[in-house]
């Protein structure tokens, strides 16, 4: 076999394979051999079908056969003699027309894109801001006056009615004479949703300012679906007669408010929202620390990485796009604009993350860092955990089982390495205030 490379990019290689003409005879005198033990013909005896009836019949499957098998057996043994390893795609120029003949050679070329040489600099002691890691006291009201706003209800108040505040009463509907023509009795009134008929900023002034016990005149157009017919189209009066002024309401800030949420008192709760609110900004900050020290990686090194795998990535981030435009109704004219909007972004984050991929495969290998099977089997636990109901467990085997059958357990595994390599750049991070002092 001889084999010529070609560098056609700073990760892509065009290799030149020539296969003689005696490893191609070789090759399809086992086939023909193979076939010949195998192939039952009426007339012959198991194994004794001659050969022009096996190339008559069944040739042009054979050797479409033995090219399939010629190019990956002979693009492998290329690759392992000039110590090359692909990634992404493989091209083979010309396929559907090569053609393996015997007593030929078999000459073909393949392109492939090459793994990156990542000359590693120095990844201890970047930089990256300090952050803000317990609760103040500001955090826990405001998160206090969330819960409260969450559980608001709408009360009775006896003070005069706001925007935004319910009336409830009794509605008689008066002609252009004053004659009573319809009564709608223990209704309840929004001051901004007006009775259908009449102006909404008449509604609402009249409303605001309401108090038990009071009636309020609004004027009124009957509307064409108003339950007399008679009055249908007519001006006239919609009176209100107010039994009680409502308001949506946040129940008080107290020992009973935390006894409704399962706590012992306030300070309890309280006490509660300190620890969950520090734990979520360690974990916001520490994230955003990685964040910091994965773009530093990025932008102190220059790499170039193979084309096929942006495209690849590319491509897997365009296909979830369109996915979720079809999914929210868009047509094809919307998502053809969208999709060709979005390519140049979706083309640069492909790019940082195919990057970001060899550079912390990288960093994992100068500082020998790596998966076990102890590390997936604790991470399929926590899987299985997060995805486990009161009406079904889940165990860790057949979350392994699941990601086998759908060849994702891979994606674990890089997962998993990736944390080891952002807990890395993070616990040897050099730790400066915002201004970077």
């Amino acid at each position: 076999m001889e084999v010529q490379v070609a560098e056609t990019g700073p990760c892509s290689r065009s290799l030149l394979i020539t296969v003689p003409s005696a490893s191609v005879d070789q090759h399809l005198e086992q086939m023909y051999t193979a076939a010949q033990r195998q192939v039952q013909m009426k007339g012959f005896r198991p194994g004794k079908v001659p050969r022009a009836m096996i190339q008559k019949h069944y040739g042009s499957s054979i050797l479409a056969e033995a090219k399939e098998q010629l190019l990956n057996r002979f693009f492998g043994e290329a690759c392992r003699s000039k110590d090359l390893s692909p990634v992404g795609r493989i091209a083979i120029d010309d396929f559907e027309h090569l053609e393996v003949k015997p007593g030929s050679e078999l000459k073909f070329t393949a392109k492939i894109d090459v793994r990156p040489v990542v000359d590693l600099q120095e990844v201890k002691g970047l930089e990256v801001e300090a952050f803000e890691a317990e609760a103040t006291e500001a955090d826990v009201d405001n998160a206090l006056k969330e819960v409260v706003h969450q559980k608001r209800s709408i009360q009775k108040t006896d003070a005069p009615a706001q925007d935004g505040d319910f009336v409830k009463g009794d509605t008689t509907f008066l002609d252009a004479g004053g004659n009573a023509v319809h009564t709608r009795k223990g209704v309840q009134l929004n001051t901004r949703i007006a009775v259908h008929g009449v102006d909404e900023a008449a509604w609402t002034s009249a409303l605001i300012g309401a108090t038990a016990g009071k009636s309020i005149d609004v004027p009124i157009t009957f509307p064409a679906t108003f339950e007399k017919e008679a009055v249908r189209g007519t001006t006239g009066t919609v009176r209100i007669d107010v039994a009680q002024v409502l308001r949506v309401q946040p129940p008080p800030i107290d020992d009973k408010l935390a006894v409704d949420l399962g706590f012992a008192d306030v300070a309890a709760l309280r006490a509660d929202l300190t620890a969950r609110i520090s734990q979520e900004k360690q974990r916001l900050g520490r994230q955003r620390q990685e964040e910091q020290a994965l773009q530093q990686l990025l932008s102190r090194h220059e790499l170039a990485v193979p084309p096929s795998l942006i495209e690849e990535q590319l491509g897997a981030s365009l296909a979830a796009f369109e996915q979720r435009l079809r999914e929210n109704g868009a047509g094809d004219d919307e998502v053809k604009k969208r999709l060709e909007e979005s390519r140049p972004e979706a083309q640069q984050d492909a790019s940082r993350r195919v990057r970001l991929f060899f550079l912390i495969e990288a960093v994992a290998k100068k500082q020998k860092l790596f998966v076990t099977e102890g590390d997936v089997d604790q991470e399929l636990r926590a899987i299985a955990a997060a995805n486990s109901n009161e009406g079904q467990q889940i165990t860790a085997a057949q979350v392994r089982e699941h990601l086998e059958q759908q060849n994702r357990l891979g994606e674990v595994r890089l997962g998993l390495l990736e944390r080891k390599v952002r807990n890395f750049l993070r616990d040897n991070a050099k730790i400066v205030d915002k201004k970077g002092s």
